[in-house]
């Protein structure tokens, strides 16, 4: 602590921080494995990257990974800076395509996974390195840094031939590593998922720029598109640009194919994202094109199975930070007050849109049955019945499920419809059918499950005169007439 005397009865007083004590806080600022090599790669693409490759050693006792990138590489004074924690304030003037933020990222990213970050950097053949070791710095109690001529022992540093960087994690005490390698394994598997989602811009030409090469121990990353702009049925609205908060904001709505007009279950299952359609709904943010925030309405309207096909791209650029209110994680933001009301409306304009989609359901029953609970598909001369999903009542249930509730109520569904009785139905209908008798629901039953669909096709858009001439055809309301016509007008006096 250092007095600096001045002018009246007040003094200045430099107070600096214990650096074992801060750098051990600074690993609980709340990265995952995830957001923190993802915060590496931000440092990749901004140096210009055009390959990253992601190296993982799992062997507890000698665990391992190294990111390295043909980037433009540093200078040894320009490495030591970047070593600095807190080496940019986040009020400085960027350039366009700078995915920083807080001049934090590499060193706090890295302090929450392990405890000793080396980086290599090699710039017009000159190579720098540089080392943080938290038991060092814990050890000394001072803000120490360990620098060398030389790269040689360093793991991967081998793989920097040309200019580019390598940042290389040992001493993972907080990869899972404790529950074993398969565990670490898996949590890696995971983030490579991830940064399929939050770089797939980046994994693809666009607008003139080049794909940027992702690859984990070999393994090419995927770009994953949330838009499903590769599917021709996808609608795709015009661009919106507006100045908010000195920024531009570039939006543009899709929605995305409904499930008949996508060819195969497997990608329906890519369209849904690893949470499905229903939680991946909402807006889209992106900061320089790196994906921020993901299916979220930021607050201003439920997630429902009725928009499940609605996704907003947002794209803002570093200028916009403070008005979004992006942290040093790059994983939270919020919308300027000054867009909310718009957002509003566009969320609106959306559901009506998704809504006429959602309603495209699948082949009735008969012409005469708007709203089939059994499907009857013909395939090359053989027919089948199924159980329709998209019902409204079974839709509406579905939607208060988990993903993989969800799941597992559509097997129960798909098991039922496999075992429906079809000789013995074809046998009674032949011999007994002035005998058969279908298993009805009484008045209060009747009642109340009307009451529910009624609030389900009035969500869907139907007015109240298509909803009772749809009713008054499908089981079990059919031949109830006056119950029907009774729920209409309870349903719309209610408060």
């Amino acid at each position: 602590m250092t007095d600096r005397p001045c002018d009246g009865e007040s003094s200045y007083h430099e107070v600096r921080p214990n650096a074992g004590a801060l750098i051990e806080s600074l690993r609980d600022i709340g990265y995952t494995m995830s957001s923190a090599l993802a915060d590496i790669v931000d440092n990749s693409l901004t140096a210009e990257a055009t390959k990253i490759s992601i190296r993982v050693r799992s062997n507890p006792d000698d665990a391992a990974i190294g990111i390295i990138d043909n980037g433009v590489g540093m200078s040894r004074s320009e490495l030591l800076e970047a070593m600095r924690p807190g080496s940019r304030s986040p009020t400085e003037a960027r350039s366009a395509d700078d995915l920083g933020r807080f001049g934090l990222g590499m060193k706090t990213a890295s302090f929450s996974q392990c405890r000793r970050l080396t980086v290599v950097t090699l710039r017009d053949d000159a190579v720098s390195v540089a080392i943080w070791d938290l038991d060092v710095v814990v050890a000394r109690n001072a803000w120490v840094v360990e620098t060398r001529q030389s790269a040689d022992g360093i793991r991967f540093a081998d793989l920097l031939r040309h200019d580019g960087t390598l940042i290389l994690w040992e001493k993972l005490d907080r990869v899972g590593l404790e529950l074993g390698s398969q565990n670490f394994l898996r949590i890696m598997d995971e983030t490579s998922r991830h940064l399929e989602l939050v770089f797939h811009r980046f994994m693809k030409s666009e607008k003139g720029r080049k794909a940027v090469s992702f690859e984990v121990n070999g393994r090419k990353l995927v770009p994953v598109d949330p838009f499903a702009e590769w599917h021709d049925a996808t609608i795709r609205q015009a661009e919106d640009r507006r100045v908010v908060g000195g920024g531009t904001v570039t939006i543009q709505p899709f929605i995305l194919p409904h499930r008949n007009k996508v060819a195969s279950e497997a990608e329906w299952k890519r369209m849904g994202l690893r949470e499905g359609h229903m939680k991946s709904q909402g807006f889209y943010l992106y900061r320089n094109r790196r994906l921020i925030r993901h299916a979220t309405w930021f607050r201003m309207a439920p997630q429902h199975r009725l928009t499940q096909l609605a996704r907003v791209r947002i794209d803002i650029g570093n200028e916009s930070d403070v008005a979004w209110k992006i942290d040093v994680l790059k994983a939270s933001a919020s919308p300027p007050p000054a867009l909310r009301d718009y957002l509003r409306r566009l969320i609106e304009g959306l559901g009506g849109k998704s809504k006429r989609v959602y309603r495209k359901r699948g082949a009735k029953l008969t012409d005469e049955n708007p709203l089939p609970l059994w499907q009857r598909k013909k395939t090359d001369n053989r027919i089948n019945y199924a159980l329709n999903e998209d019902h409204p009542s079974v839709a509406a249930f579905a939607s208060t499920l988990t993903e993989e509730q969800e799941n597992a109520f559509g097997e129960v569904l798909r098991l039922i419809a496999a075992g429906l009785p079809v000789e013995a139905l074809y046998h009674d209908m032949a011999e007994n059918f002035t005998d058969i008798r279908q298993e009805g629901l009484d008045e209060t039953e009747l009642r109340e499950n009307g009451r529910k669909l009624i609030d389900q096709l009035r969500e869907m858009g139907h007015e109240d005169g298509d909803i009772a001439a749809m009713m008054k055809v499908v089981p079990p309301y059919a031949g109830n007439e006056q119950v029907i016509s009774e729920l209409l007008v309870q349903e719309m006096a209610a408060p």
